[in-house]
């Protein structure tokens, strides 16, 4: 692998959780377990590895998985970069692929018409400032 190609991807966070030793039902993406990061009695850890998203309830801090890394290693991003390049986590594409993103230019939104001038046809109230 190319190290172009490594910097758009980042471990893909069921591979992080399970390093960590975190217990996680695989067959679901989403889910509470208890958090690495602190001594936990119940689970408040929730994640969600569809989108790569993982949050504690109890001490607050949430993120990817990169920011797992960071936390868990207290390293900062590039240290997290490199420790999961070492220990060869599986990878997930940073960008998306072909994936449909809501509300982006990507994901075929809706045409909105422009605005015309002509408000004479339109009807309706049309505040003082406008007129």
């Amino acid at each position: 692998m190319n190290d172009d190609r490594q910097e758009h991807e980042k471990p893909a966070l069921d591979a992080v959780l399970e390093h960590y030793g975190v217990d996680i039902n695989s067959q679901r993406a989403m889910g509470m377990a208890r958090c690495p990061l602190h001594e936990d009695n119940t689970p408040s850890f929730s994640y969600n590895t569809d989108r790569g998203l993982w949050k504690c309830h109890s001490c607050g801090k949430g993120g990817d998985s990169f920011t797992l890394i960071m936390e868990k290693e207290e390293t900062d991003f590039v240290g997290a970069r490199t420790l999961a390049t070492s220990l060869a986590l599986a990878t997930r594409d940073v960008g998306g692929g072909n994936e449909h993103v809501s509300g982006s230019a990507y994901g075929g939104r809706r045409a909105v018409p422009g605005h015309s001038r002509d408000r004479s046809r339109r009807g309706g109230y049309v505040p003082a400032w406008r007129r």
